[in-house]
């Protein structure tokens, strides 16, 4: 369904023939996790973090991915139809709320954000439009009630 290869940003997966939308590409086990978050690690819960393997180490980003990762579920499957050839890649901030290793984006699609440091630094609006994980969901909603609450704080 899926080999390695070289893309624009080095080695990717690509689809091996055409994947239809909620085709379950891999699942996973969200419950074997660790706390230290690295550059190889995917975050599957608050301060939870999985060792990265071959498969998620070669997904790359894309503001426009073709693939959700569903960290409750332990599975990733496309969100919509995926071309032969075409690279495999998913929204960061849908996992990731702080990233350790932040970078610009090179993804080059109309609605490119730019910078990719997780859901922290991208505005809600953008994250809106995306599949986002329930432990980003939760830290979105605690972030907006910290800023309510400093709001109410400085009106004072």
């Amino acid at each position: 369904m899926y080999e390695k290869s070289l893309g624009a940003l080095g080695s990717c997966l690509r689809a091996t023939k055409k994947i239809l939308p909620g085709t379950i590409l891999l699942t996973f086990d969200p419950t074997c996790t660790i706390r230290e978050q690295t550059y190889q690690t995917v975050q599957v819960g608050i301060n939870q973090h999985i060792l990265a393997d071959s498969f998620f180490s070669l997904l790359n980003h894309s503001c426009d991915p073709n693939l959700i990762i569903d960290t409750k579920k332990g599975a990733v499957y496309a969100l919509k139809n995926i071309d032969s050839r075409e690279e495999l890649n998913f929204f960061y901030p849908s996992t990731e709320w702080d990233m350790s290793s932040p970078f610009v984006c090179n993804c080059n699609k109309p609605e490119c954000i730019s910078y990719i440091g997780g859901a922290w630094w991208t505005p809600v609006n953008i994250l809106a439009s995306h599949y986002l994980n329930d432990h980003i969901v939760y830290l979105i909603k605690e972030k907006i009630d910290n800023a309510s609450k400093l709001d109410r704080f400085r009106r004072r």
